[in-house]
This record gives C-alpha cells, sequence and structure tokens, in this order.
C-alpha cells in the first residue's frame, strides 16, 4: 500500500553486523525506520525527506523508499539514515542514553582517542560480487537515482556515499562523501573540493598527466558514510577507523577493475577513471548550507568501467535541504569530535563539551564549553577550534561559554552571549580562512572570514567571584523534588 507505514518502536540500541542490511534491522527494532512505498525518483523521494527533517528537532525517522514506479520492486533508496542521535550512537557503537546532547561527542571523542585501527581483510567474493556488471551492460540508471530538489537539473547518484581514492606517493586509501551527477549510464561525476584528500590525489596525478582511478560506493554501512563525512588525520584510512571502531577488520573485495579494497557487504560499487581535461558542466545541485550558490562549472567527470551489486540494491541518499536537514547531526558530531581533539592535542585543560549547532549547518556554529584555569583561556580555546582541521573548513561562528552552559543547548548559549559577552573587548577575527563555494558570502579566492565569541564570564570576576549570581535550582533541591514527585516527567539533566 502506498504511504508510511510506522513500526513498533524499543528503547534501546542494538549492535548490528552485515553493514546496512543489519543496521536496516536494527534500526527497525528501535522504531525509528519507515517505509515509503510509491515514491517517485523524480523530486517526490527528496520532498518528503525535506518535510519530515525540517522541524524534527533531530528526531526524524530513516526513510526507505520501495516500489519506486519505473522500477524493479526490491530497488530501494534510503534517505536521512543518521538524522537522529540514537541512530548515530548505533551507528558508532555508543551508548544512547545521555544527560547533554554533547555527550555523545566527548563519549565518541574518548572511544577514537584509544582506538586502534584495524586494516581491512581481504576476501574472495561477498554479497556485492552478486552482480557484476562490464562493457554494454554498464548503466548506473537501472537503480533508481533520484533528482533530489526541484531546482537540480540533474540526478545524483552520489549524495550519502564514499568515493575511494588513492595517493599516488604512498598508497593510501582515503574514503570521502563527494557528491556524484549522472550524465548517461556510463558517465558520472565527483565534485570535490579544494583541500579534501580525494581532490589532493586527484590533482597529485592530474599534475603529472595520467588518470585516477576510482571507487564510488552508492550504498555500504552508515558507519563508513559518517567517518567519509568527517574530518579524518591524513594517511589513516576510513576503513581502518572502522575496523577499530567494530573491534574487527572490515571484509573487502579486490575490486575488479581498480584492484581497491571495496566493503564486500555493501550494496552498489562503481568502478570508474577520471581523465585529465575530460570534464564537463557539474550542478547545480542543492547544497548543505540551504542554498543554490555553486556554480555550475566544468569539472572532471568518471567514466563507469565497472558496476558490482547486491540483489535487491539500496542505494543511499543525503540530498542537502535548508536547514535542519538531515546530514547536519553528522556532520556536526563527526566535526565536533575532531576540534575537541585537536583541544586536547594544544594542551587546551578543561574542555567539557563541543558542539556544531544543525541549523547553522555543521561547523558554522562552533560551540565549546570550558572551565576557565588561567587569564587567556577561552581565547586559546576559540583560536584552536576555529583553525584545527576539524574546525577550519567553511567555520563562520566560533563561541566559548563557562562550565554551567550546556554547548549544545541554543537557548543557554544565546543566554550567555546575550549577558556575558561584551561586543567591544569578546570578539575576534580572522580573515582569509578557508571557505566553500557553498556559502552565498564566500569571497574571491574562495576564502570567507570567521567571527570568534568569548560569552564566558571575564576571567578576572569569575576569580574574584564578583560576577552575579545566576538565579538556578541547586542540585540537591533538584534531587529531593525528582525522588519527591516521580510521576512529573522532568526532562533528562
Amino acid at each position: 500500500m502506498d504511504g508510511i507505514v510506522a513500526r513498533p518502536q524499543t528503547d534501546t540500541p542494538l549492535a548490528y553486523e552485515d553493514g546496512l542490511r543489519g543496521w536496516l534491522d536494527a534500526v527497525e527494532k528501535m522504531g525509528e525506520l519507515m517505509h515509503v512505498d510509491g515514491a517517485s525518483w523524480d523530486v517526490e523521494m527528496g520532498a518528503i525527506t525535506h518535510m519530515m527533517t525540517e522541524k524534527s528537532g533531530s528526531l526524524a525517522p530513516a526513510l526507505l523508499f520501495d516500489n519506486v514506479p519505473g522500477y524493479t520492486k526490491g530497488f530501494r533508496t534510503l534517505y536521512g539514515e543518521l538524522s537522529s542521535i540514537k541512530r548515530i550512537a548505533l551507528t558508532l557503537g555508543l551508548n544512547a542514553d545521555y544527560k547533554q546532547r554533547s555527550d555523545i561527542v566527548k563519549e565518541y571523542r574518548a572511544k577514537m582517542r584509544n582506538l586502534t585501527p584495524i586494516e581491512p581483510r581481504y576476501v574472495e567474493t561477498g554479497p556485492i560480487m552478486e552482480n557484476v556488471l562490464t562493457g554494454d551492460d554498464i548503466d548506473v540508471l537501472k537503480f533508481p537515482v533520484p533528482r533530489h530538489h526541484e531546482a537540480d537539473t540533474a540526478r545524483y547518484i552520489g549524495t550519502a556515499d564514499c568515493v575511494i581514492t588513492q595517493d599516488p606517493d604512498t598508497g593510501w586509501f582515503n574514503l570521502g562523501a563527494y557528491r556524484s551527477q549522472v550524465y548517461d549510464g556510463k558517465t558520472i561525476g565527483c565534485q570535490i573540493t579544494e583541500g579534501k584528500h580525494g581532490r589532493i590525489h586527484r590533482d597529485k596525478n592530474f599534475e603529472r598527466g595520467q588518470p585516477m582511478k576510482v571507487v564510488i560506493l552508492c550504498g555500504q554501512d552508515p558507519l563508513l558514510f559518517m567517518l567519509s563525512g568527517g574530518p579524518v588525520p591524513d594517511g589513516i584510512s576510513e576503513l581502518a577507523l572502522a575496523g577499530g571502531l567494530r573491534g574487527k577488520a572490515i571484509d573487502v573485495i579486490r575490486g575488479p577493475y581498480t584492484g581497491f579494497p571495496i566493503p564486500a557487504d555493501c550494496e552498489i560499487a562503481i568502478e570508474g577513471e577520471t581523465y585529465p581535461g575530460d570534464v564537463l558542466p557539474e550542478g547545480p545541485f542543492g547544497e548543505w548550507m540551504g542554498y543554490y550558490s555553486d556554480d555550475t562549472v566544468p569539472r572532471p567527470v568518471v567514466r563507469v568501467k565497472t558496476i558490482l551489486y547486491r540483489n535487491n540494491p539500496i542505494i543511499c541518499c543525503a540530498p542537502q535541504h535548508k536547514p535542519v536537514d538531515e546530514t547536519g547531526l553528522l556532520k556536526g558530531i563527526a566535526g565536533a569530535a575532531e576540534i575537541w581533539r585537536a583541544l586536547d592535542a594544544c594542551g587546551i585543560p578543561e574542555v567539557l563539551g563541543v558542539w556544531n549547532h544543525e541549523a547553522a549547518p555543521a561547523t558554522r556554529f562552533t560551540v565549546v564549553q570550558i572551565k576557565q584555569r588561567y587569564p587567556g583561556h577561552s581565547r586559546n580555546a576559540l583560536h584552536v577550534a576555529a583553525n584545527c582541521m576539524g574546525g577550519a573548513y567553511a567555520g563562520k561562528w566560533t563561541v566559548v561559554v563557562d562550565d554551567d552552559i550546556d554547548a549544545s543547548d541554543l537557548g543557554q548559549v544565546l543566554w550567555a552571549m546575550g549577558t556575558r559577552f561584551d561586543p567591544n573587548t569578546d570578539i575576534d577575527l580572522i580573515q582569509k580562512a578557508w571557505a566553500s563555494k557553498r556559502d552565498p558570502l564566500y569571497l574571491p579566492g574562495n576564502f570567507n572570514n570567521r567571527i570568534l565569541i568569548d560569552a564566558c564570564i571575564p576571567y578576572d570576576m569569575k576569580l574574584k567571584g564578583t560576577f552575579p549570581k545566576v538565579v538556578d535550582v541547586s542540585g540537591g533541591l533538584r534531587e529531593a523534588i525528582r525522588t519527591k514527585f516521580p510521576n512529573i516527567p522532568f526532562p533528562p539533566g
């Protein structure tokens, strides 16, 4: 039957196996998967997702579309896979219970800090080998590739994807999330921003006058997509990080054309090659800042050599919408964890929370929560957060707050900015920073300017105890009230 079918809800996230299929089973048991039948690939899937997520408060379900008109039943698309904290916690193997949202960043950071990467294990075969297309049989449009937004002029097979590239100098494999426009059944795009690892790999090859092989995963374990979309240090493979997070190696096959490691349980893998000077106009596409601000310009294309896919394949999709959208949360959590790691690495003490507010989106509005220990502590935290790899790309606002302010609660952050911030003394600016052309106000040369806000109580007033006392309910009274009135549904905290 056409329409949305709700599933029963449970409270406890479950571990999962078998990549995306096992993840979907676990999400369904959590009550966070909705099935939608009969939606067209042409705009309808994207519109439904937009309408489900825009005011959801990061509680929208994942949407699995089937019975797509004109396509074989079982050829499906998945949207909004990581638009809730519980699903992100499941994906990362974290506890979904938290007092404040930044707690999940804290737990993820701690897990990554103690992580030992596990390199992938090569196997002879896997579900991805159930169907292999070569030569005249190649056609990416055999799948229900969506046109995501009304003003898009093309279909995009790669949005929640993982693009595998190899450094020609070191042999290191990187996974990045780069959009892939469809031109025809054998030609797709691969838009990569300057400074990203995949772009550096491509530039190195093109500078030597040689083509670059590439694999584009269009349906995979959500953990790989999350790692691909977040900042990861140079030289570390997302496949090895995923193995470390899982506690066992990711099984991979060798791509029949590229020889690259392809997860054995992924849904769709496209092998191809991109050549110097082989370009076509790319775009427009509604992007993650919520605008059509990126130019439609000639960009390198990928000539498809092989398509591998599972029976009843699932395309993973993450079209960008006007925030709050389905990817703001996952980008924000991954970026916040990397910012926190950089703060630790630079010796900034007493960092209690880092959060990227989804509506900004991603790292456009970063808040760092600290317990002040010395004069200048807040400014140290601000500048490291704004300039480290996790916060540098396309940032705009960086705010630091005291330990009594929940970095992930925008209401508390605005209160601190409204009462502990002096516009004359508590602003720093960074000019000519690393921007994105998705920013409608990017500057020539692809720069932007940043604003850094110190919304902490002035250190001397904090030290002397001269800042006015906060009106609040003490911890002891809070606990006594909760105990006396157990039936009142107080929010956590």
